[in-house]
């Protein structure tokens, strides 16, 4: 980078540029700090899944997006282990892979049928866009609020277990137990069911918080904010939850928002002080 720098610049011009205290601090924030300049990337990954003859195109669809989701969220936590910014957490490798699967988002880039020969496959891309301020943020807050890291660990595990029962019916499938082949199948398509269930809360969650923060203001009342927000996932004491963020409320309208590792049942908004989102 500094040798591509170099290479527009002449010897004079460049001390012009570092004669300057303002230009020389962004030249060093922007290019000479890689960390700083670049605070977001986009991890991909691809699979391809040949169909057989007991799939559907959805079940393709399915069984490539839980691979190829496999293969980007490996990527993203390789990418993070390698960061100054989440390796401060000393957490270790397996901790960081669980924690970065329940805090990314992965989703498809492109699917594509083709055939291949006498058989249909499927060539499907995914991304998972990596914001490393989120994740410090999200890996700050594992490492202060043991009831969330427990929450993350147990939803994965849940995600984990679903996706291993259904490779291994996948499997069982590929085996041509004719005999058997029907309730496979049957197996198959209620674990998807559930998987999608538990994609569904986690989806839910993130976008529940988001709303909230992005919506909902001062001085709201309740109605107001179900309108807005929806029914909120569980309520306290003159409080409604939205994922990671709690709406305190009091004398009947909305008087503060805070995240859900600080909310303590029945503090008030001056209780919480610079800890309140707004």
């Amino acid at each position: 980078m500094l040798g591509t720098i170099k290479s527009l610049f002449s010897d004079e011009a460049l001390g012009d540029l570092f004669s300057t205290p303002i230009l020389a601090i962004a030249f060093y924030l922007l290019i000479l700090n890689p960390v700083f300049a670049q605070q977001s990337e986009t991890i991909h990954a691809s699979y391809k899944y040949t169909l057989g003859d007991n799939d559907t195109k959805s079940d393709a669809k399915k069984i490539a997006f839980i691979e190829a989701k496999r293969l980007c969220l490996e990527k993203a936590g390789t990418y993070l282990e390698s960061n100054t910014e989440v390796s401060e957490f000393r957490l270790s490798r397996d901790e960081v892979r669980t924690y970065a699967a329940g805090i990314l988002k992965v989703e498809i880039v492109s699917e594509e049928f083709k055939a291949t020969g006498e058989n249909l496959t499927l060539f499907m891309e995914v991304g998972a866009q990596v914001d490393l301020r989120e994740v410090k943020e999200s890996l700050k807050r594992v490492k202060e609020d043991k009831r969330f890291a427990d929450k993350i660990r147990k939803q994965e595990t849940q995600l984990q277990a679903l996706e291993d029962e259904i490779r291994t019916l996948q499997r069982q499938l590929s085996s041509n137990n004719f005999g058997k082949t029907a309730k496979i199948r049957q197996d198959r398509k209620a674990a998807f069911t559930k998987l999608d269930e538990l994609e569904q809360i986690k989806a839910e969650i993130k976008s529940k918080t988001t709303i909230a923060i992005d919506n909902i203001e001062l001085g709201m009342t309740p109605q107001e904010v179900i309108r807005i927000a929806g029914e909120p996932r569980s309520r306290a004491f003159h409080s409604f939850n939205y994922g990671n963020v709690w709406v305190i409320f009091g004398s009947g309208i909305v008087q503060c928002l805070v995240h859900a590792k600080d909310f303590s049942e029945g503090m008030t908004c001056y209780g919480y002080g610079p800890k309140k989102i707004k």
